[in-house]
């Protein structure tokens, strides 16, 4: 009895880690990881398609006004104005107050 019993939990102990050591450790589904980077980089493209339609839209409608404006012809330059010579102006008096001093 003393010999038998400590050899069956022995072999039960060995089972059962065996059996624990051959499960596999991943889940079977995706993990969270996976989803989480596959929904950031569709979100990412989704971000560059916006732009690149955003660039064509403006790119299309600037070159649309460009196309229909009519050629402007240069203005004629007028000639430089000499500037009047500035006025002589009189400095101010330096004028002291007193200022109370608090101590």
């Amino acid at each position: 009895m003393l010999t038998q019993r400590p050899l069956l939990l022995t072999a039960l102990a060995l089972l059962s880690g065996f059996a624990a050591t051959a499960q596999p450790t991943a889940p079977a589904g995706p993990g969270p990881t996976d989803i989480l980077s596959w929904i950031a980089g569709a979100l990412a493209v989704l971000v560059v398609i916006m732009g690149l339609m955003t660039g064509l839209s403006v790119a299309a409608t600037a070159g649309a006004a460009l196309a229909d404006a009519p050629a402007a012809e240069p203005a004629a330059v007028p000639a430089p104005v000499a500037a009047p010579a500035p006025a002589e102006v009189a400095a101010p008096a330096a004028v002291f107050t007193p200022e109370p001093v608090a101590a």
